[in-house]
């Protein structure tokens, strides 16, 4: 069962990747359910960009475990969705009182 992304990380992650758009060839929705590397077509170093930009905004993440696991799923499941990658900044985002 895929839990429902919190909206507002949700809406953040969104705006930056509609920020990115125009560097990419993908024009189409972008929705939770949507892959970065099946439906919007991205390369590795657009990932490292974004993944960047969320944690500007979020604090450091631990995008190696990330990776890792997405890496342990067979080859055929080694996509991620919007939806997984905001659940993931949701889970271990570093509140701002964190950073202070």
């Amino acid at each position: 069962m895929t839990r429902k992304a919190d909206p507002e990380v949700l809406a953040a992650i969104l705006d930056l990747i509609n920020d990115m758009a125009d560097d990419w060839e993908y024009s189409g929705p972008v929705t939770e359910e949507t892959l970065f590397l099946t439906d919007m077509g991205l390369e590795s170093l657009d990932l490292v960009i974004l993944g960047t930009m969320i944690q500007q905004r979020y604090g450091q993440l631990p995008f190696a475990e990330f990776l890792a696991e997405i890496g342990q799923r067979p080859v055929e499941e080694r996509d991620v969705t919007v939806g997984e990658l905001v659940n993931y900044v949701s889970d271990h985002r570093q509140t701002v009182a964190a950073r202070e």
